[in-house]
This record gives structure tokens, sequence and C-alpha cells, in this order.
């Protein structure tokens, strides 16, 4: 009997991405803005030592959107961040003000990432934080002090300047690289300008989040620190990292590794590693991941469920085969050194039955969960 809770279609969740826990917003409208610089105001009275830097941030006067904000203030964050390890008396190696004007010029760019502009996605992103981090009272953290909100913000400037110079000059762009750098080095978070990321990320506390170069990410995702989203390692130039949905929640420490997709609204427990495919709506834990059951929320992502207690359990779903495994290592004296070597051959073909007992698993899961209803 199949827990209720198929996805329709891939679309069906796209579509629904922006709106399950964060409103639309539309760069003509100034609502967030006027939230934001409200807020501002509130503690630059409440707390006048922070004023000198707010107005040099979201209340600074060339701030009259809410994307220009953003890229003004996480624009300074890097600027100050890396300051000290640039040229000459603490100079940073590029003018403070070039690179606001580059922050400026692309997230007023028209250029999509994962089909969405850049003024789109950074406020989804905020707002993500808001909505979902119960330690985030006010739209001016993620801004001002989240290093996961500021290395998303710069990871989408780079991505532009990836794309503008690669149509262009028919190269990767070397500003886009510095940027990746820097931001790497500021707030501890590594994310290639080539990676395609959705809107309404949110890289809950960040440190150590790796995103590789052919990785992408879909829309409504929660990722939590340690996070990595790793290739299968020299295989240059082609497609060699992971490919995550939408409304997907990877729990810390987690490692996804090589070309392989997380379905839609899937949920990986803290510290798995994961080397195959996980389906649409399951969950997969462990070392390797194997899959545990279904999440029981259409968005993960949104609800982050990080101890995985909304999770209806797939019997027989590897816990067999965990008991027998137990069972044989009980039931059999630990083999030899000479034992080990005469049987080699039985141990590999054991191995590859276990593989192709999992994988059957997995599939026969994966077309109960596709042949059950959502709601």
């Amino acid at each position: 009997m199949g827990p209720h809770m198929k996805r329709s279609s891939t679309s069906s969740l796209s579509s629904s991405s922006s709106s399950n826990d964060s409103t639309n917003y539309n760069s003509s409208d100034d609502s967030l803005l006027l939230r934001l610089q409200k807020e501002a105001q509130e503690i630059s009275t409440s707390e006048p030592a922070l004023s000198c830097m707010l107005h040099r941030t979201v209340l600074h006067p060339d701030a009259t959107t809410f994307e220009k904000a953003v890229a003004i203030a996480v624009s300074h964050r890097l600027s100050v961040s890396v300051g000290s390890t640039g040229g000459g008396c603490g100079s940073p190696d590029l003018c403070p003000n070039v690179l606001q004007d580059i922050f400026l010029s692309a997230v007023q760019s028209k250029h999509k990432e994962a089909g969405h502009v850049i003024a789109t996605a950074l406020a989804q992103d905020a707002l993500a934080y808001v909505r979902r981090d119960p330690a985030c009272d006010t739209l001016l953290e993620p801004i001002l002090f989240f290093k996961g909100y500021a290395a998303v913000v710069c990871h989408r400037v780079a991505h532009v300047q990836w794309h503008l110079s690669k149509t262009e000059n028919k190269r990767k762009s070397f500003v886009s690289l510095w940027i990746q750098s820097q931001a790497s080095s500021a707030f501890g978070v590594d994310i290639h300008p080539a990676a395609a990321i959705g809107c309404g990320l949110m890289l809950d506390h960040a440190t150590g989040i790796v995103v590789g170069e052919t990785a992408s990410i879909g829309d409504g995702c929660t990722l939590l620190h340690g996070v990595t989203l790793g290739g299968t390692g020299k295989d240059k130039g082609r497609d060699r990292h992971p490919k995550v949905g939408h409304h997907v929640l990877i729990g810390a420490g987690t490692q996804v590794l090589g070309n392989i997709s997380v379905g839609d609204g899937a949920k990986i427990g803290a510290g798995s590693v994961v080397l195959r495919p996980v389906p649409h709506g399951t969950t997969a834990v462990g070392v390797p991941a194997r899959i545990v059951g279904w999440a029981k929320e259409k968005y993960p992502g949104s609800s982050v469920d990080v101890r995985l207690l909304d999770v209806v359990s797939a019997v027989g779903a590897g816990d067999e085969e965990d008991g027998n495994d137990d069972k044989d290592d009980n039931d059999q004296p630990a083999p030899s050194l000479q034992q080990e070597d005469n049987g080699e051959d039985d141990s590999k073909e054991e191995e590859e039955h276990d593989d192709e007992a999992e994988l059957q698993s997995e599939q026969e899961i994966e077309l109960t969960y596709s042949t059950t209803s959502l709601d």
C-alpha cells in the first residue's frame, strides 16, 4: 500500500515553486524595498553604532530597488571581507566601486538562471530565509549577515558574468572566477559560476557547501552546511555533477557525487553519501545512501524536516537486506586472511547480487511512488 504523495509531473512542482513559502516578486514592486529600508531605519535609530554600515548598504542613495540594495550590500560585504588580503595597505584587489558596478549590472540583467531573472531570484532567496529559518525575524538579517545568502548572491553575479563572457568572448570569465574565489574565502561556500541554481534557495549555516561546475539545483531547495554536490573525478568537459530537483532538502554533511539526479520533493538525511539517483519524493539516508521511505510533505525544501520525522517508512526497502547481512555476520565465523583470498570471487558475486537486489528494491519503490496519489 503506497503513501499518498505522487508527484504528477516535474512541471507541476516547478510552476508552484515560487508560491509555496514565499510571495511572487516583481522587480517593479517596491514593497520589499520599503520593508527592508524600514527595518534598517529602525535599527539605525535603536542601534546607532550600525548607522554608518546601514547607510553604506541598504540605505545607500543608489539603493532604489530591492535588487540594487542587495547588490550594494553584498558587494560591500565582499569588499570589506577581502580587503585585508588585497594589495597595498589592506586595499582590495578590485576597486570597491568597480565591484559594486559589476553587481548592479548583473542584478539588473535580463539573463535568466534556471528560468529566473536575477532580481526575482534574489528576492525569493531572501524570502526563503524569512519563511524557513526560525532564527530569522527580518528581511534585513540575511542580506546583512547570512553568509549563505551572500554566497548565492555572489554566485548569481558570477553566473551572469560567466555567460556573458562565454557568449561575447567565447571564453571563461576571470571576473567570475575572482568573485567565486573571494566569496569562497569570505563566506566559506564554493559555487562554480557555471552551476545553475533556481530561486528560493536557502543555504542554512552554509559553511563548507560546495557546488560543482555542471551541477544544478531546482527551485525551493534547502541545503545545510557541509553539503557537496561533487563530480566524478577528472572528466574534464563532461557532465559530471548532480542534478537536484525542485523542493529538495539535503541534510548537513551530505555528499552527493557524480552525474546523478535527486528527484523533486526528495529528502536526504544528514551525513549521507549519495552515489545513485534518488527518485521523486523519496527519503534517502546512510553511507552509501539507501531509500528508507517517502516524504509526507509536498515541499520538503520549505518544511526543512532535518530530523526526518515526516517520513512514511518503506517496509522492506533495505531493512531486510540489512537484517540478513547482520544475521550472516553473526552466524558465520570471521574469515581468515587465507579464506578471504580463496573466496574473493564468491565475495564479488555476493556483492553484485546485493547491489542488484538493492537496485531492484529502489526501482519497486519508485514504481509504487509513481502510481500513488499525491493528496
